[in-house]
């Protein structure tokens, strides 16, 4: 069978977001999920994976949003201390690949001290695949030896890539998706499909655009009928743990 890992990205950025991967988890399809050490969520983030142990879960590394875990690292935020919120050109000018680096691993060891088995890792705004950051990675790659979200526009020798399918998004957000892409998942002897199930609370409201689609989202990746769907056509969902 193919295997599919559904994985709800951003867990740990706000009850509302952390609610909704754990009852799409629970109730759905979404097998796994990426923490994000940075956000004022992860407390309560930590605390539901203890009370859900089938959900693997994976560190999202994160350099767009909130702020940075480490005061040294003033290359990566703005004058107030925030995360540039755009990686553009005049953005990664500015970035010390050290502190890059630093910052990652301590976002990486905060979840590892917090308990948690990490599966995998990915990125906010996949910024893991930005061609200028190719060394970092690597070396966090060798660091810590764990499975890593692909769709990189660049490759290196690293057997524990997994390919990603990241258009389950916005305006392609509708129950027939699963169906209309059937045959592109399964083209994979494995993939992962990035998602973003959740509720809503005020903090999330102010603070993205992306929020009210989340709850779209998660009516569909809770549909049971999606689970038996996938299972009858030969789809076997799994998570990086299961690897």
């Amino acid at each position: 069978m193919n295997k599919l890992i559904i994985n709800a990205d951003d867990f740990g950025y706000c009850e509302a977001v952390n609610y909704g991967i754990v009852s799409a988890h629970n109730n759905g399809v979404v097998t796994s999920t990426t923490i994000m050490a940075n956000m004022p969520g992860f407390e309560h983030a930590v605390n539901l994976l203890k009370e859900n142990p089938t959900l693997g879960c994976g560190v999202h590394m994160t350099l767009s949003c909130y702020k940075p875990l480490l005061e040294d690292v003033k290359s990566l935020t703005d004058e107030d201390g925030f995360f540039f919120r755009r990686i553009n050109e005049d953005v990664l000018n500015k970035i010390d690949l050290d502190e890059l680096y630093k910052e990652f691993c301590a976002q990486i060891e905060k979840v590892k001290s917090a308990g948690i088995e990490i599966t995998h890792l990915d990125s906010h705004h996949h910024v893991h695949t930005i061609p200028y950051f190719e060394e970092v990675i690597k070396k966090i790659v060798e660091k810590y030896n764990l499975p890593i979200r692909g769709g990189f526009e660049y490759r290196f020798k690293y057997e524990k890539v997994v390919p990603c399918i990241g258009d389950f998004y916005k305006d392609n957000v509708d129950k027939s998706y699963f169906k209309d892409n059937l045959n592109r998942i399964k083209s994979y002897e494995v993939v992962d499909l990035m998602t973003h199930p959740a509720f809503l609370d005020s903090y999330i409201l102010n603070s993205t655009s992306y929020a009210y689609d989340r709850t779209k989202e998660h009516e569909i990746l809770s549909d049971y009928k999606l689970k038996v769907f996938l299972e009858e056509n030969g789809v076997e969902l799994t998570n990086y743990n299961k690897l």
